[in-house]
């Protein structure tokens, strides 16, 4: 009995020591698992963030031959002035008299306002081809509307009015240069749904608002032609378009789909076939840190209302 008792220990000794090594052995395999798991989500965030990229710098692609009119129409003035006040300094004798010195100054005054034009042309590109989509804190939704509008002003001149409106506006969390990348994306497809020639029948609406649940309501509406509904259900679908060869990727909703989830948001659409198109944004208002500086909560105060009615132009004949 004895023996059979010490045998049957023995037994279970043998079992449990066996069930330990391929736990173990099990535990190995599943920590490998989960490593090549974690390497691979690395990769799929890093490829994610390219692809971002890499449409936001296509979109400014497509815009490029309006945005070089953009920059081209203020130096040719500036350069234009220049050689006016060139020739004014090389062909006095003396002292210039007080109508050419003052003719001089507004000369010099229209070529800096030029220059700074082209400035801010510049600065927002630089915004949106910045490539660290890391960076996330408090965005003033206002400078990126404004941004957005600037860049796509060429393509909106001759299809719509551009009206713009929105009220005092606290800074949502998300990220500027994406921020402005699903701005422009949608002004885009907005211009794209109005026939060229006709912006004296269209409008293009862009407004913003804070709602009650602490968060931003951005709209982009036109009035084009419309999305069938058969194809709304797939809009924000990757490569789905119904815009013809060549003119579109297919990326650009999907894209603005991705930027807005990732931060928090929502995106939806309205649209009725012939009368035009409604896209809505709502992102989290930014909450501060309770350690937040008094001199930095005063830099996040909201944003002064405002309403224009204006089609984007330039000053500067081509």
């Amino acid at each position: 009995m004895i023996v059979l008792f010490g045998l049957s220990l023995a037994l279970l000794a043998t079992i449990l020591l066996s069930m330990h090594r391929s736990l173990r052995q099990r535990t190995a395999e599943l920590e490998q698992a989960n490593s090549r798991l974690t390497d691979s989500l690395r990769q799929l965030q890093s490829t994610q963030t390219r692809l971002l990229f890499s449409e936001r710098l296509a979109t400014i692609g497509q815009l490029a031959a309006g945005i070089g009119h953009e920059i081209n129409n203020p130096l040719a003035f500036i350069v234009g002035n220049l050689d006016y006040v060139q020739q004014q300094l090389m062909g006095a004798d003396g002292v210039a008299s007080s109508e050419e010195h003052q003719e001089m100054l507004e000369a010099l005054a229209d070529a800096r306002d030029g220059a700074e034009r082209v400035h801010l042309i510049v600065r927002d590109l630089k915004v949106l081809s910045h490539p660290n989509d890391m960076e996330r804190g408090p965005v003033d939704i206002v400078s990126s509307l404004r941004s957005a509008t600037k860049v796509a002003a060429y393509e909106l001149r001759d299809r719509a009015r551009l009206v713009e409106q929105w009220d005092e506006l606290p800074p949502v969390h998300g990220h500027k240069g994406r921020l402005c990348q699903v701005f422009l994306n949608l002004l885009i497809n907005a211009a794209h749904a109005i026939p060229a020639g006709q912006a004296s029948r269209h409008e293009i609406r862009l407004s913003a608002r804070a709602s009650g649940d602490s968060r931003v309501i951005v709209e982009v509406s036109d009035t084009g032609c419309g999305i069938p509904p058969e194809n709304l259900e797939r809009l924000f679908s990757p490569f789905f378009t119904t815009k013809p060869v060549g003119m579109g990727t297919g990326l650009g909703l999907s894209v603005c789909h991705s930027i807005v989830t990732a931060l928090g948001g929502d995106i939806s659409v309205e649209s009725q076939v012939g009368r035009g198109t409604t896209f809505r944004v709502s992102l989290p208002v930014y909450e501060a840190p309770a350690e937040l500086p008094e001199v930095a909560a005063r830099q996040l105060s909201p944003a002064p209302s405002h309403r224009s009615e204006a089609q984007p132009q330039l000053r500067w004949a081509a």
